[in-house]
């Protein structure tokens, strides 16, 4: 049956913005308490980030009583589509994390506003602001000197950047469903729906490769926790929910600003200093989500 306009309030580029801010700094953390678990396979961190993020969200996503509608077919295969992009692109980057520096993971894996402009383009019909093009030409060049030292080091290193730019389309598609799907469920079921699907998914893998992911340290627990609550719930829930308000690219855009945090953090807490070129990349970076964002024409643009 046809469902009613659930895009709430309208809000401003300033409140927005904050929220955007506050995502990027949250999520900026992951990489760091994943560095810290070690060895600890993929599969189990991603599983775990995801199973407590959706029993956590169990009680507030059902918290009302709501007119009780069947979700059409349609919406139940993008949720279960969205739940399998989001446990892909954990996955992926995760599996870059251990394989490569924290810098060349988390700039590859910022390629992602590439593909979100693609997809918003394509499947959404949305037209980019006029900034929109020197930004991403900009951006290029940043993770260009920023990512690139591993083509000439080992093949090692090579696959975990090729995991990251994988894990990048995941991610910019997970992020192009929540858009497309923000008039057919409050945003907590939403979220909650894709975690668990995710969460079922990689499940499926733990069990179909006899991966034992019940003996953990006490650290990695902690860690994992720590996980789920701060990166994946509340910062992906804020993402999903700056989805719903502006355009895909312009989401993808501000969490570029991820990449510079995170290294930044390994460079003081992991001791993976990072190259001269790094600070140049870094102002190319932040000077092209200055470029995207300065006069508010993406917010005046986008269909809130």
């Amino acid at each position: 049956m046809p469902m009613p306009n659930r895009d709430g309030p309208k809000y401003t580029a300033l409140q927005i913005n904050f929220r955007l801010i506050l995502g990027v700094f949250i999520i900026s953390w992951s990489s760091i308490l994943i560095r810290w678990m070690g060895s600890v396979n993929p599969l189990i961190i991603t599983f775990y980030r995801l199973s407590i993020s959706a029993l956590i969200l169990l009680p507030l996503a059902f918290r009302r009583k709501e007119t009780v509608y069947a979700p059409s077919p349609k919406t139940i295969f993008l949720l279960l589509l969205a739940g399998l992009f989001l446990a892909i692109h954990f996955y992926g980057w995760i599996t870059s994390l251990q394989l490569t520096s924290v810098g060349n993971s988390i700039f590859l894996e910022s390629t992602h506003p590439i593909f979100g402009f693609l997809l918003s383009l394509f499947l959404l019909k949305e037209k980019s602001s006029r900034s929109l093009l020197p930004a991403l030409l900009l951006s290029l060049a940043g993770i260009y000197l920023l990512a690139f030292k591993d083509i000439h080091q080992n093949y090692v290193a090579l696959s975990g950047d090729a995991y990251a730019v994988f894990s990048a389309f995941c991610f910019a598609a997970y992020l192009t469903i929540a858009r497309m799907l923000r008039r057919s469920m409050p945003l907590l079921k939403y979220v909650f729906f894709v975690y668990l699907s995710a969460a079922v998914f990689i499940f499926i893998l733990l069990l179909w490769q006899n991966i034992n992911f019940w003996q953990l340290s006490r650290r990695v627990w902690i860690l994992l926790l720590l996980l789920a609550l701060g990166p994946n719930l509340s910062g992906h829930s804020l993402m999903n929910w700056a989805a719903r308000h502006i355009r895909v690219y312009l989401v993808n855009m501000a969490l570029l600003s991820e990449s510079v945090l995170a290294t930044l953090y390994a460079a003081v807490l992991l001791n993976e200093i990072p190259q001269g070129r790094f600070y140049l990349g870094a102002l190319f970076i932040l000077v092209s989500i200055w470029l995207v964002f300065k006069n508010g024409e993406a917010f005046n643009t986008a269909e809130v």
